[in-house]
């Protein structure tokens, strides 16, 4: 196919439409944007991170960069803080974008209200400290390791660990060959010499056990998992086994006052039923779910075994919200969760079972502390547009679009592979039923059909009537008025309705009409004897020949032949006036202006033959609409008639349209017009060059910020 084609760059992902009363606002178009707290919104932008608020006010402009670029993600705020990169050091910003700590450290941890643990590099290891909001140091940074947990840390010097309060107090000499922190239980763990001890803050040893008989996990509520025989259990704060070891696997206790525990299914390695026990071991909810989560907002999710649907259990183990759902997922902290329901999609309902309505098919969405989430729109339809952008068409059953040409543009439809034709309005010419073709030019498309494997082809109208039926193996565009066809090894001529009519003589080979003349071609009586080319009109009359070893059909007034080792033009009369000296190669354009080829570079010469723009560039392509398309250091950039640069090489590519407005890629696709104000930003996946200010587009990906109906 000769006209402009864009691949597409991502797969076709069909959803359904998120439901509009969970909108806030839609099509954000950024290469990344997620629901950060307090707020605000992460966005990246050439590979930069800012945030903005949920208006698309930028707050902190897109000045900072990703912890791990193999795995990007943009760092959320918490307790109106977000540790961030920048220049390869991290810091503490505001939600206001102030800088509360500053770009010097190699490690930045902030756990606590007023406390940040930071960590610089020293030679090939990292040292580790505490600094408070002023950036005064509290602890040194001069420890091979610390762990904090709320106003506590455990400090490793020496590979030995000690206790520290945040305000640089030491609590515990370094003494330890393993210590942790449980401040909100006031216990330390430690390891020494085989044994396994439970400590108070002081140091004072609360108990101790045997390493090679038990495994004590995280103390929560009170209670400590522990591991023994391969059997799970608890112990309480004396070291006393509060609750037998006889489960298969089982989990720290949660703020209820509850632990989930598990059985192995019999017969089987991996598949567990669950339940939940209290302190004293009883199991309030029955050991008899296959699956189950964990209690978030006093609820938890789990599968019926008798209905095989999901519902909502409270600490006592009663269904509050019955088990009706084919999936779902834990309450977030609005009261709010997602469900999917027996119509295949997902809702939002709250805690008492309110339905809020459907999300759509796919978009289960979890709302943070703020009230808000980002959805990340995966459609990405083919849409009929204008200069602005403004979307005046959405189009069904489409993965790829053309070019329009003469107000008809082309595309292939997702349903069959096959294509077919849309006007510049947006109706539908005919059937999706091609397997290709060229374009419209004086209102005639050449089709192709593929029949038992072969390629076929024939005309139709611009209302996609056939001219011709797609049975002939040689068939040539449709220009000037004429079409030509090969038929019995003879080639004819094919008017707009379909009349054959006969040329001149017999030719070898035929070159399709274009400026008002085809030509036909008898080869010479060897390698060594130059072809004939006649020149055929649209009287369909033999208006000239010319002997040659190359001749070109017309674009405008003038054809290129080569007679000998240079090329020449010939005027619309068979008349060479001018000899092209010193011309290695050229591009054939239109608007009476060549691309050709000097000493390596590229430039443009007239129909007269004269150089209009220098050859300077490292490759030319078309003039259209009245500019030139040129490439320099490997950006592209266009060129008007006088020279001048109307849109400098610094793009991965542009082209120009109708009434100035042109198509660039950067990063995506946009559109400008000729005095570089941009009319649509570079968020498209595919766009064609706008032909009387329409364009077919694939709108690029983009956001969605939704608004819990939870929050007021």
């Amino acid at each position: 196919m000769r006209l402009l084609f864009f691949a597409l760059l991502c797969p076709i992902i069909t959803i359904a439409q998120i439901n509009a009363a969970y909108v806030f606002k839609s099509n954000l178009y950024y290469s990344k944007l997620d629901a950060s707290g307090d707020g605000l919104f992460g966005f990246e932008k050439d590979g930069k991170i800012g945030y903005m608020d949920k208006n698309e006010k930028i707050i902190i402009p897109a000045i900072y960069f990703y912890e791990n670029t193999t795995y990007p993600s943009i760092p959320t705020f918490s307790k109106g803080y977000v540790r961030i990169k920048k220049d390869g050091k991290f810091g503490l910003l505001d939600k206001t974008g102030k800088v509360i700590l500053p770009f010097d450290y190699d490690y930045l941890n902030k756990t606590t209200s007023n406390y940040v643990v930071v960590g610089k590099q020293n030679g090939s290891k990292t040292l580790y400290g505490i600094v408070n909001l002023q950036n005064q140091p509290l602890i040194p940074i001069e420890y091979d390791n610390i762990q904090s947990d709320s106003n506590l840390s455990v400090l490793k010097q020496n590979e030995k660990w000690g206790l520290f309060d945040n305000t640089g107090k030491k609590l515990l000499q370094t003494d330890y060959p393993t210590l942790l922190v449980y401040t909100k239980d006031k216990v330390l763990k430690a390891e020494k010499d085989g044994k396994i001890f439970l400590l108070d803050l002081n140091g004072n040893v609360i108990f101790e056990k045997a390493k090679s008989v038990y495994t004590l996990y995280t103390p929560a509520q009170g209670m400590i998992l522990c591991l023994v025989s391969g059997k799970y259990g608890f112990l309480d704060m004396k070291g006393n086994e509060a609750i037998i070891t006889k489960y298969d696997n089982a989990y720290s206790f949660e703020n209820i006052g509850l632990a989930k525990v598990a059985k192995k299914i019999s017969g089987s390695t991996y598949s567990y039923y669950y339940g939940y026990v209290d302190k004293k071991g009883n199991e309030v909810i029955p050991v008899k779910y296959e699956t189950m989560g964990t209690f978030s907002e006093g609820l938890l999710i789990a599968k019926d075994p008798e209905t095989n649907r999901y519902g909502y259990l409270d600490k006592t183990g009663k269904w509050v919200i019955k088990p009706a759902f084919l999936d779902g997922y834990g309450f977030d902290v609005n009261g709010g969760t997602t469900v999917k329901m027996t119509d295949g999609k997902w809702h939002y309902i709250n805690k008492a079972g309110k339905d809020f309505g459907a999300f759509g098919e796919t978009a289960n969405k979890y709302f943070n502390a703020d009230g808000f989430a980002v959805y990340e729109n995966t459609d990405n339809p083919y849409v009929l547009i204008d200069k602005t952008g403004k979307i005046l068409q959405k189009l069904d059953d489409c993965d790829a679009i053309y070019n329009f040409s003469e107000g008809i543009g082309g595309y292939r439809c997702k349903s069959n592979s096959k294509y077919g034709f849309i006007d510049i309005n947006g109706k539908l010419i005919g059937s999706c039923s091609y397997d290709g073709f060229n374009g419209f030019f004086d209102g005639v498309n050449r089709i192709e059909i593929k029949v038992s494997g072969k390629t076929k082809y024939g005309y139709v109208n611009s209302k996609g009537e056939p001219i011709l039926p797609a049975e002939y193996d040689d068939l040539k565009a449709f220009r000037s008025g004429w079409g030509i066809v090969k038929r019995d090894e003879t080639y004819f001529a094919v008017d707009k309705s379909g009349n054959f009519k006969n040329l001149p003589r017999k030719y070898d080979n035929i070159y399709e009409f274009r400026s008002g003349f085809a030509i036909g071609m008898i080869k010479g009586s060897d390698n060594n004897h130059p072809n004939t080319y006649y020149y055929i009109n649209t009287d369909l009359k033999e208006q000239f020949n010319i002997t040659a070893w190359e001749a070109y059909l017309f674009w405008d007034n003038v054809a290129v032949v080569k007679r000998n080792k240079d090329y020449e033009l010939m005027n619309k009369n068979g008349e060479v006036f001018k000899t092209l000296a010193g011309i290695d190669n050229l591009k054939f354009c239109t608007e009476g202006m060549l691309a050709v080829k000097q000493k390596g570079k590229w430039g443009y010469i007239n129909d007269k033959g004269d150089i209009v723009i220098a050859a300077k560039y490292d490759s030319c392509d078309q003039f259209k609409y009245g500019y030139g398309h040129f490439k320099l250091n490997n950006k592209w950039g266009l060129v008007d008639k006088n020279g001048n640069e109307v849109a400098e090489a610094k793009y991965d590519n542009i082209l120009s349209g109708e009434n100035g407005v042109f198509i660039f890629y950067d990063n995506g696709w946009g559109a400008m017009d000729k005095t570089g104000k941009i009319l649509i930003p570079a968020k498209l996946f595919t766009v064609t060059t706008f032909e009387k200010d329409r364009a077919l587009a694939r709108l690029g990906k983009s956001y969605t910020i939704l608004k819990s109906p939870l929050i007021k």
